[in-house]
Formats: structure tokens, C-alpha cells, sequence
């Protein structure tokens, strides 16, 4: 794919593919990671998310080990709900690291996001390819 960088930092990049109309984030959160810096990542994401305004989210995790505290989850909910309904998000697709802790942790948060008002679809893959296509499926 051919992306177009919007922001990195040692934690994150997040890139927009034009053509696809695709914003992809990929994680690289170590386990160790501080509240604090996750918490400045995930607003970098929030800004960049509304700035670019996709109706198809990428989220790769594969490498995204930090385990999300409860109050961190809800916090991240209370923030995603309303840019999703504002930018009128309508799939996101997840490709899922090996650690099964840190992937609940990312499947937690993003269930009670969905959750709470079903306004897109949500899909977990184990790869690039597979979650891309079913991105730019519009059968799905």
C-alpha cells in the first residue's frame, strides 16, 4: 500500500492511503510503556483520525503489547464514541498480536466502543491483506 505518513513517534505511525481511502495506525507499544505516553499516543491518534476523517480505520497491534488499565479503556471509550459518530466511521479493521493479554485489553476497549452504539463494523484479522480487503469490500 501506499501511504502518506501523518504522524510517527517510537510508539506509533499512522499513515493515510489516498487511494483506498484507508487511515492504518500501527501500534509498537511495549509492555512497559507509561500511562502517560500511552495516553499522548492515543490522543495523537485521536487528532489525526479527526483531521483526516476516514470512514475506513486499519489498526495493526500485531506489535502493541502494553495491557490497558480498565480506567485507560474507559477513558479511550468516552473519546472514541464521539469522534467516530462525528467523522461518520463506518468499518475498522483489527489485526491482533500473538499476546493474548494485550489483545483483550484492545478487544475490550473496542467492544464496549461498539457497543454502546453500534455505528460501525468491527473486524479482527491476523493479516494485512485479509483485514484490507474486507476493508474496501463494500459487500461486507
Amino acid at each position: 500500500m501506499n501511504h502518506l505518513e501523518k504522524y510517527k513517534s517510537d510508539f506509533q505511525k499512522i499513515e493515510w492511503n489516498d487511494s483506498l481511502k484507508i487511515l492504518k495506525s500501527t501500534w509498537n507499544t511495549p509492555i512497559n510503556i507509561s500511562e502517560e505516553l500511552y495516553r499522548n499516543e492515543i490522543i495523537a491518534y485521536l487528532k489525526v483520525t479527526e483531521d483526516v476523517a476516514p470512514k475506513l480505520l486499519l489498526v495493526d497491534a500485531v506489535r502493541a503489547y502494553y495491557n490497558i488499565p480498565p480506567d485507560t479503556q474507559e477513558w479511550i471509550n468516552e473519546r472514541s464514541v464521539i469522534l467516530n459518530k462525528k467523522i461518520g466511521l463506518e468499518k475498522m479493521a483489527f489485526i491482533v498480536s500473538s499476546d493474548i493479554f494485550s489483545q483483550m485489553s484492545f478487544e475490550k476497549t473496542l467492544d464496549k466502543t461498539t457497543s454502546e452504539i453500534d455505528l460501525f463494523k468491527l473486524q479482527y484479522f491476523d493479516d494485512e491483506v485479509n483485514a484490507t480487503e474486507w476493508l474496501t469490500n463494500s459487500l461486507d
